[in-house]
């Protein structure tokens, strides 16, 4: 018989040795606890039925007879004989006839089936440093052969062995890589995710592990792999991946312990991610957990996982907001559970009372857990549960009930959670000094750092509601230097920087501004850090910034409920500068946002900025309308002035004695000269309205000084008086003119005025004698001709028509062209 041991059949032997490895780890109870173990020392494996040397004469002849139409040389000849001896497990008598041929036919082809051969063969007499060179030589000289693959796995599972996992990892990484056979490739993978677990690489390993298990039939290494990658994930924190993992296992593991078991870990993974993005339930992922429940409580064998699936399932009920439908379900098998599943699923029922609104359900509930499991934690956060209840129900109720936990010693974190609902209750009570003082305390409690946070916030706060300035620096400081990773950052920061500029500390306060807007863009509190930066860059008097900074508040929250404050402060700042065109635009903005607060204050700036520019129709409008709006506040006296005057000048005595008439009862009259009492004056006297001109000439005469200017406004004032029929003043101011004026023209009308005062008196004979006296003593075309014509008139009003006649006449010979107004 000829033996022909080829490549093909030695990685048949290979093989044998993989699947060797692989009985071992099958032989124990789980895979994961397998390691190749030592055998005991090989003995020559010869037929029952032969003797040694039966067996070598039988292997000469099948050497030394070719086979029909095959020649082969000695070299390949001795080959075959090595590897028959191997092949026959007479590793003793290969070992000689493997080193004969290496040494005697170097640079063969076989000579990398032989180093493996007789690596193998030392191996299996447990000469391992012998077997460990040959193995490295197939790897060193003929990495790239066949036998590189096989070579690799047997070094690796010899450091395997000796739990030298740093050693046995790359080479079974390199036999994975290298063998073309899928067993010894996967059994590969298997040891090399088992070396790197055993090395803490834990992240490699668990993703090798979901490899294996992934490789289809035949994989005596799944269910292993699996468990132990669901294990890596879950305690790494890749919970979807340990979720996935458990999930096949479920289905798929062999036994139904297992299945349980695994669904139940499963569920309870999923019931963790059931609300995991901040709150928000992700329904099919609720919907996960049940099904994995529902399976592990239903399968043979759960054993205690029956009692975790039943108390996961009302977890997940309460968790999901189902708290009725837990209501319901609970009693139904609450007394089949052991007692500890029982106490925590009367927890989660009296919780669902408390979250249903019904505190005096909740308190029984949580009544009964303290006296039937005392000494169960869930007694314990019970007895905390009820001050919850108690907060939500009847907040006047909670300090004493908090003091009455507080004498049954609980642990300090306990005890620390009440205070700190204590303090919560008094600050919803608005009793901030009290509830300071509590949450001062709980700055070295051992609460945990959420809670130590959100305390230390409201210290804060508290701090703000009493305006106790240096406490809110203090405590948000506290709370920055602390907590520096906390979502509140943003939010303490402003409330500091609110702080600093109250305490008017204006650079440490636009410091902690400036931290808000550039580190946290997103912060709620940005458009009020935009806002108080700018007002605070205002104080600094630093007017660009300021408006810079508004504008950006603008840019950045278009609908900005201070919207209209930064409208208003780039219009004043505007105004300020004299670009009356920009701060119009804004002024009118801000006060189109905000009437209630702005409108008084931009129509004063809009109305000077109308007054500036000259655009009197614009002006007018503006006035009229703040006029109306506004009766507490009064337009500027000289806006009033220019435009009383440009109406008089244009004859428009309505609209001139409107706003002149409005100066007047200014309290900022005096800021303007009193000329415009006598345009006041002069325009009520021609529309009739005597109060007004009257009061307008009297105002105009305290503060008259020119002798004849006031000379003037009395002849004015006097024929008022006339008009108002009131001749006893008008005698007066007659009278008050000729001695200011003895003499001309003034003396002259004064005598007139004179006249008027008997006309009004009915005294027409006396009026008739004064109006010619002045026409004999004044020889004025201004003055005479009007003198002569009153005169007519009053004689004849006295019954003495020949004087009227005569002087008539005069009147007519002398001033021919004298028209009677």
């Amino acid at each position: 018989m000829n033996i022909t041991c080829g490549a093909a059949s030695l990685f048949g032997l290979a093989m044998l040795l993989c699947t060797a490895s692989i009985a071992i780890a099958q032989s124990e109870p789980e895979v994961r606890r397998a390691r190749p173990i030592d055998e005991p020392p090989v003995r020559r494996a010869v037929p029952a039925d032969e003797s040694i040397d039966k067996v070598l004469r039988s292997l000469k002849e099948d050497v030394s007879e070719p086979s029909p139409g095959e020649t082969e040389g000695a070299d390949q000849r001795q080959l075959d004989y090595a590897n028959g001896l191997f092949a026959r497990k007479l590793y003793d008598l290969a070992i000689p006839e493997y080193q004969k041929y290496l040494d005697d036919y170097p640079g063969r082809a076989g000579r990398a089936n032989a180093y493996f051969s007789l690596g193998e063969c030392y191996r299996n007499l447990h000469r391992d440093s012998n077997a460990r060179t040959n193995l490295q030589k197939v790897l060193t000289e003929y990495g790239d052969s066949e036998f590189a693959g096989p070579a690799a796995f047997a070094l690796a599972e010899m450091a395997f062995t000796d739990k030298d996992y740093a050693t046995a990892l790359p080479l079974f990484h390199r036999s994975a890589a290298k063998s073309k056979e899928s067993a010894v490739a996967l059994s590969a993978r298997y040891f090399e995710a088992r070396c790197l677990e055993a090395l803490g690489k834990k992240d490699e390993a668990g993703d090798i592990y979901a490899q294996v298990a992934e490789v289809g039939n035949p994989n005596p290494y799944r269910e292993d792999a699996r468990v132990t990658a669901a294990s890596i994930f879950a305690a790494r924190g890749k919970k979807l991946d340990a979720l996935k993992q458990y999930e096949a296992l479920a289905n798929e593991a062999s036994k139904p312990a297992l299945k349980a078991e695994c669904a139940v870990r499963g569920g309870l993974i999923a019931l963790e991610l059931v609300q995991a993005d901040k709150g928000k339930m992700d329904k099919p992922m609720a919907d996960r957990a049940t099904a994995l429940f529902q399976k592990g409580r239903t399968l043979p064998d759960a054993g205690k996982f029956r009692a975790i699936a039943q108390v996961g399932l009302r977890r997940l009920q309460f968790q999901t907001g189902q708290y009725s439908q837990l209501l319901a379900d609970y009693r139904k098998e609450l007394d089949k559970l052991p007692e500890a599943a029982q106490a925590e699923v009367l927890l989660l029922a009296a919780n669902s009372e408390r979250q249903l609104g019904h505190p005096k359900e909740a308190d029984t509930l949580y009544r009964q857990i303290t006296t039937k499991y005392p000494d169960h934690e869930e007694a314990k956060d019970a007895a905390y549960q009820q001050l919850i209840n108690v907060y939500n129900s009847d907040p006047s109720a909670l300090s004493a009930a908090v003091d009455q936990f507080l004498a049954t010693n609980p642990t300090n974190e306990r005890a620390d959670q009440a205070k700190l609902l204590k303090a919560e209750a008094l600050y919803k009570q608005l009793n901030y000094t009290d509830a300071a003082s509590l949450y001062g305390e709980l700055r070295a409690s051992e609460l945990s750092p959420r809670l130590r946070a959100e305390a230390a916030y409201k210290l804060g706060l508290c701090h703000v509601q009493t305006k106790n300035t240096p406490g809110v620096i203090e405590a948000f400081t506290y709370y920055l230097q602390t907590f520096p990773d906390t979502q509140q950052i943003p939010a303490a920061l402003a409330q500091r920087a609110l702080g600093y500029e109250q305490s008017k500390n204006y650079a440490a306060a636009l410091t902690d501004l400036t931290i808000i807007l550039a580190k946290y863009p997103r912060a709620h509190e940005r458009e009020a850090a935009l806002q108080l930066k700018a007002l605070i860059l205002g104080q600094q008097e630093n007017t660009k910034g300021m408006v810079d900074t508004f504008r950006q508040l603008l840019k950045e929250f278009p609908r900005s409920s201070v919207a209209a404050q930064a409208q208003y402060y780039i219009g004043k700042t505007a105004f300020e500068a004299k670009d009356y065109k920009t701060a119009l635009t804004a002024l009118n903005t801000a006060r189109q946002l905000n009437k209630e607060q702005y409108y008084t204050l931009a129509s004063v700036r809009i109305i000077l900025c109308e007054f500036y520019l000259k655009d009197r129709p614009a002006l007018t409008k503006e006035v009229n309308n703040f006029m109306a709006e506004s009766k507490n506040t009064t337009v500027a006296p000289e806006v009033l002035e220019w435009l009383g005057i440009e109406y008089y000048n244009e004859k428009n005595f309505q609209a001139a004695e409107k706003y002149l008439s409005a100066l007047r009862k200014t309290d900022n009259a005096g800021k303007v000269k009193p000329d415009y009492l006598f345009y006041l004056g002069d325009a009520a006297t021609k529309l009739k309205n005597l109060p007004e001109a009257e009061e307008a000439f009297a105002k105009y005469l305290q503060t008259a000084k020119d002798p004849a200017g006031k000379a003037k406004v009395l002849l004015t004032l006097g024929a008022v008086k006339i008009s108002a029929h009131k001749p006893e003043e008008a005698q007066k101011i007659a009278e008050e003119i000729m001695v200011l004026q003895p003499e001309g023209r003034v003396n002259a009308e004064a005598r007139l005025l004179a006249g008027e005062v008997q006309l009004e008196r009915g005294n027409f004979d006396d009026a008739g004698k004064a109006f010619k006296g002045v026409a004999l003593l004044y020889d004025d075309p201004a003055i005479t001709p009007r003198a002569l014509d009153k005169a007519s008139v009053a004689f004849r009003q006295a019954g003495n028509a020949e004087e009227a006649d005569r002087l008539s006449r005069e009147l007519r010979e002398r001033y021919p062209n004298y028209v009677s107004g």
